[in-house]
């Protein structure tokens, strides 16, 4: 489709350097002596102008690199030097006052590569002295360059540089220049302030005041900047003696002037307002869509946990970890995937440690920090399931008394066992576990073996004084089959289910002889 535009415009160059240019009334300009370049006659150019413009409007979404190789293309493939410099001239208009942002890169290349060499001339010399000016003051700052060095002075009177060998390189960065006495950027520092202080992105924020009036500076900030956001870090900063050279570097001609660079100094947005930035930001920090509970990190956890059974202490150690490696330095994509992994990886497993690490996990780092789990796909994979998840580590937890729903069950003492109905929080032992299970679970089967030998009398023949003996004596085991009671009582099967977190048999908890719940998802293996 491009090259169909490019063979049709070049079609119609060729017409006009060939029959046209007689028809087309070339003429001098009157003042010859500014240097001014013979031109082609407006009504011989409507034509080439409408096939220019089809031309930027099938190339618009097409990389900024792509642009330039063909405007470069089509510039060069026009022989007559009167319809070149319209073309040229055409083609870096069209980019300079390009709305879509880093587009004006086209313009400094035809520039560069065409009006500067001479290959092409511009409409006069005043064109082209403000050519020079904007090319000059604005290749520096482009999309996709590495932002130019700072150093300048804090409103506590230290020096800051920004893009140097020692400056950090793990937080994306915004710079906003501004001056006190310009009325848009009043309105553009309260919509920021806004931003910064609702939205609280992990950015580090550098207002940059351009004038050199202090106490007028001093005002502004505590008027318009009086923000403590917990994420954001804002820094003021200014360059009185305009020693950084911020102007031509950063194309400061005008304020206000916003820029947001990656955390590795590659600029992503100039020309920026509030709402652009914030749109970015979005985009950075709450649309990466992350896969969580794969096969890799189901490995890579299953190596940090290899071993015994790892105790809560062990899961909060490594979520600790996480957060402490990724949050302060703003990486919450990264930090959102390992925790979401862990999430998953938890949620999968069994054991006192694994439940009640991911019930730690829960509460610290995915319900109570709603700042990183903010996109609505996090909304459903992670805080969606952590709710749920959470749903069930609420039920019987440690220290709350025991639901006193009266059960039929096996108990199981020193003395033996028998069949009878309890109520849970009076099973009448010191010590008391009680053991929901299924039918043909082995791991059931496997809980009740291990549950019946820490009572079993004969494991204390030669020992009847020893604090063992005395312990197996005070310990009851009361064994609930749970298909049973949904066989025969399908209402009190309800209620069990409302009461404890039964979404994975075999579930023991041990209370004391009061029916506090002292420990849930206990194995006596």
């Amino acid at each position: 489709m491009i090259r169909k535009f490019i063979i049709q415009i070049l079609l119609l160059c060729t017409f006009l350097c060939g029959a046209g240019v007689c028809a087309a009334q070339v003429h001098q300009t009157q003042d010859s002596t500014a240097g001014q370049a013979a031109c082609l006659d407006t009504a011989v150019c409507n034509a080439l102008d409408s096939k220019l413009m089809e031309y930027f409007e099938a190339i618009k979404h097409e990389p900024v690199d792509v642009q330039k190789a063909e405007c470069d293309f089509l510039i060069g493939s026009t022989n007559d030097s009167l319809v070149r410099n319209h073309v040229a001239q055409t083609i870096y208009d069209h980019y300079l006052d390009s709305p879509v942002m880093g587009f004006e890169a086209v313009a400094i290349h035809v520039y560069d590569n065409w009006f500067l060499p001479g290959k092409a001339r511009m409409r006069s010399d005043m064109d082209m002295l403000g050519a020079r000016i904007f090319a000059e003051f604005n290749r520096q700052s482009q999309i996709g360059c590495m932002a130019p060095a700072l150093s300048m002075t804090s409103l506590d009177g230290q020096q800051v540089s920004l893009f140097t060998e020692e400056d950090r390189k793990d937080r994306f960065k915004v710079l906003y220049f501004y001056d006190a006495d310009c009325a848009k950027c009043r309105m553009q520092s309260i919509l920021l302030s806004n931003v910064l202080a609702t939205e609280d992105f992990p950015v580090d924020f550098y207002a940059i005041y351009t004038g050199d009036d202090r106490q007028a500076w001093a005002e502004y900030v505590s008027e318009r900047f009086d923000i403590s956001p917990s994420s954001a870090c804002v820094t003021h900063l200014w360059d009185p003696e305009i020693d950084s050279d911020f102007q031509r570097k950063y194309a400061v001609l005008q304020t206000p002037r916003m820029y947001l660079v990656t955390p590795d100094g590659t600029i992503k947005g100039r020309g920026l307002d509030a709402l652009a930035l914030s749109q970015m930001l979005h985009g950075i920090f709450d649309e990466v869509k992350l896969d969580y509970g794969g096969k890799e990190s189901a490995a890579l956890y299953d190596g940090i946990f290899a071993g015994e059974a790892p105790r809560p202490s062990d899961v909060k150690a490594v979520a600790d970890r996480i957060a402490a490696s990724t949050l302060p330095k703003g990486d919450t994509v990264m930090f959102r995937q390992m925790a979401g992994d862990l999430l998953y990886y938890l949620s999968s497993r069994s054991g006192e440690g694994m439940k009640e690490g991911m019930n730690y996990l829960i509460d610290s780092y995915i319900l109570s920090d709603n700042k990183v789990w903010k996109s609505q796909d996090d909304s459903l994979k992670v805080v969606g399931f952590a709710q749920i998840m959470d749903d069930l580590l609420d039920k019987a937890t440690p220290g709350t008394r025991i639901s006193d729903l009266k059960v039929s069950g096996t108990l199981v003492t020193c003395q033996g066992e028998k069949q009878t109905s309890r109520k849970l929080g009076r099973i009448g032992g010191n010590r008391n576990i009680i053991i929901f299970y299924t039918e043909g679970c082995r791991i059931c089967d496997a809980e009740k073996a291990a549950a019946r030998r820490l009572v079993d009398a004969k494991a204390d023949i030669g020992q009847t004084g020893s604090d063992s003996g005395r312990q197996r004596r005070k310990t009851r085991i009361f064994m609930v089959n749970v298909d049973e009671v949904l066989r025969t009582d399908p209402s009190l099967a309800s209620r069990l289910f409302d009461s404890f977190d039964l979404s994975s048999l075999p579930f023991l908890v041990e209370t004391d002889r009061k029916g506090v719940i002292l420990r849930r998802y206990l194995s006596l293996q």
